[in-house]
């Protein structure tokens, strides 16, 4: 007799600041994957303080799939703390954040959908940075980099899609709003010697302007993630006996 497989129920965020023109494209993508390719979902949509569309146009698809909740922030909060309230009102075990830009071909999420469960966590890479412009592809692999050298994961990527388990996130503290908020989640678990499997995912075509993770502000976020990372701020009290013994550990430094 064939063991059954654990069902793939997953909560999805998608956050998006002033994205009228994207958010549509995104949410398109992601819901019939999601019906397809899940035995149940959520959707949290994350307006972020926009000041065009975006919120209306997540309203109509909440009208339509009783399955999303809209979240309006009055003023702009973060990528982080988007995150959090969805997390904190999570029903499933398992959350992704999406972004809601239409940063991601739709062959990649469903790759990412059908992966959920077979390990802790499942890391998405970008496989084709290299089609993005000089200074998005230099700063993404130079992040990279520092972080492999600091942390000894030697992942392909920090700061893409990811599915996270809920109950240990849960039990961590981030000590990050904004775009640190992912990378400074993923190296706690990582820390606690989760599972995981990396899934390589592609870009859409980026449309040529400024960006905002290029911007100093970014940088200085960064940097202070990595600090309370490396002086394991994120870190609290955590029951590392109920994590299973044959966990294939991740090196940590």
């Amino acid at each position: 007799m064939t063991p059954s497989r654990a069902a793939k129920k997953l909560t999805i965020v998608i956050p998006a600041l002033n994205e009228q023109d994207k958010i549509a494209d995104t949410i398109d993508g992601v819901l019939p994957l999601a019906r397809e390719l899940l035995d149940d979902f959520e959707i949290f949509l994350i307006d972020d303080g926009s000041t065009d569309s975006t919120g209306a146009i997540m309203d109509e698809f909440a009208a339509g799939e009783p399955r999303i909740v809209v979240q309006h922030n009055a003023e702009p909060r973060g990528v982080g703390a988007g995150f959090e309230y969805a997390l904190s009102r999570a029903k499933f075990d398992a959350i992704t954040l999406i972004p809601g830009d239409h940063a991601f071909q739709n062959e990649g999420i469903a790759q990412m959908f059908k992966a959920a469960g077979a390990a802790d966590l499942v890391i998405t890479y970008r496989d084709n940075q290299s089609d993005r412009s000089v200074n998005r592809s230099l700063q993404s692999h130079s992040l990279r980099f520092i972080l492999n050298c600091l942390f000894g994961f030697w992942l392909s990527d920090y700061h893409s899609m990811i599915v996270y388990p809920v109950k240990w996130l849960r039990q961590i503290a981030v000590k990050a709003d904004g775009y640190g908020y992912q990378i400074c989640a993923l190296i706690s678990l990582l820390q606690l010697g989760l599972t995981y499997v990396q899934v390589p995912v592609s870009l859409n075509a980026e449309l040529k302007g400024s960006s905002r993770a290029l911007r100093l502000r970014t940088y200085l976020e960064l940097g202070g993630t990595i600090v309370s990372l490396l002086r394991r701020v994120p870190i609290r009290h955590v029951d590392l006996s109920q994590i299973p013994d044959d966990a294939e550990r991740a090196p940590a430094r």
